[in-house]
């Protein structure tokens, strides 16, 4: 079979305006989810479970209106919803400090502010998605994932970092006003792209075609018939929630059983997601020489394994290498495969429903995410953090063996 052809992006200037936009995206929401829990601990003294609800508003909202979102921007044109969610969320961020000047800032108006940037983060993704696979041609599609998907990495490792820093400088109040000073960039450089965008498909009128329910969940019916999307979005299913289910447990089992500082912790946790950056942007040539749908299968059958490092583990600087080791290599091929997974899918999405397809992906892994956390614990109680852990990675490893052995190579819907 011939290798697909692969077109590099770099240089259209208006994917890179879209880039930037996504680019501010991913840092602004990285800084919110550290600087809203430190006002609310800083600023208001809220209690312990305040402020586990406050992160825990985010899942739930995702999981309320996920779908609902990805009906409605999948008939809107879709720079005017990149352009509104990121001037909605810098009005709402800004909102934060002024009530604090005025020494009205309430635990509720905090909870408020988190759940509009989720809704406005989902539709952000809802629409980017779709917009892109019309934006660059079909051979500019993995490249152009490799870079977002990079750029996603690079806000992963760096943005607590960024949010650290901007805390550390100017308070948690005045972090989020520089956030609020880079979604109104995002939404300019959105604003910027010169391209006409395509009409959105039309709604169709009330009596004809699909019923409301339908449509709601036309994204979820139509990867359920793929023959190739299903076992991608099970096998990403289990691979999200193993990866959740280990994420908690990790502190517990470096710091306490493996005796590692605050520093080693911090560094463990950081460093090694620059992997990620490093996997994505490898996808271009890997599907180059082995095609979509094999680069897809390898790169999931490949990062597995390595977390069995981290369980293994012992203490001292053999088990501190071995567990960045093993969780850098684990997001290298993460990496790999996201990109692949979300170029395929892209190609394979009829343009009636890159929305609706791009936000079930969010609502399938927020809903299954907290019930692998809830088994790690039961696990963590009963045995403890190594045992699961190492549960965790068998379900890692077990995850790439769902992706098909075949199915039908990526093409232009």
């Amino acid at each position: 079979m011939p290798s697909p052809r692969i077109d590099g992006v770099g240089g259209h200037r208006d994917f890179r305006r879209l880039w930037a936009g996504a680019a501010v995206s991913q840092f602004g929401s990285a800084v919110g989810m550290v600087a809203l829990p430190v006002i609310a601990v800083v600023v208001l003294d809220a209690a312990a479970w305040q402020v586990s609800l406050l992160a825990g508003i985010t899942a739930l909202t995702t999981v309320l209106v996920a779908l609902h979102i990805g009906r409605v921007v999948e008939y809107t044109r879709k720079r005017p919803v990149m352009i509104g969610g990121d001037l909605l969320r810098a009005a709402t961020l800004a909102s934060l400090p002024a009530a604090h000047a005025l020494g009205a800032l309430t635990y509720t108006h905090l909870c408020a502010v988190a759940a509009v940037n989720a809704v406005c983060a989902i539709a952000f993704t809802g629409a980017s998605q779709a917009h892109l696979k019309s934006l660059v041609s079909p051979s500019g599609v993995i490249d152009a994932n490799s870079r977002l998907e990079s750029t996603r990495w690079l806000g992963i490792s760096l943005g607590p970092a960024l949010a650290g820093a901007l805390i550390a400088a100017l308070s948690a109040v005045g972090a989020l006003v520089a956030t609020t000073l880079g979604y109104l960039f995002g939404a300019l450089a959105v604003r910027t792209i010169r391209e006409p965008e395509p009409t959105p498909p039309a709604r169709p009128a009330r009596g004809e075609g699909a019923s409301r329910r339908e449509e709601l969940f036309a994204g979820l019916g139509f990867v359920w018939g793929h023959p190739t999307l299903r076992p991608i979005l099970l096998g990403w299913i289990l691979f999200a929630g193993a990866s959740s289910m280990a994420a908690p447990l990790t502190a517990v089992f470096y710091m306490r059983d493996l005796g590692f500082s605050a520093f080693e912790y911090g560094l463990l946790m950081g460093v090694p997601s620059l992997g990620g950056l490093l996997g994505a942007r490898l996808v271009p040539l890997l599907v180059r020489r082995l095609g979509t749908l094999r680069t897809l299968r390898w790169a999931s059958l490949l990062r597995g394994p390595w977390y069995f490092l981290i369980p293994f583990a012992v203490p001292g600087p053999l088990g501190l290498l071995m567990c960045g080791t093993g969780f850098g290599l684990l997001l290298v091929f993460a990496a790999a495969a996201n990109s692949a997974m979300a170029g395929y899918r892209q190609l394979e999405t009829p343009d009636a429903l890159m929305s609706r397809v791009a936000t079930l992906w969010a609502f399938a892994t927020t809903v299954s995410q907290p019930l692998f956390i809830l088994v790690g614990g039961v696990v963590a109680s009963l045995v403890d953090a190594r045992a699961a852990l190492l549960a965790a990675a068998v379900v890692m490893a077990l995850a790439g063996f769902l992706l098909p052995r075949g199915g039908r190579p990526a093409s232009p819907a």
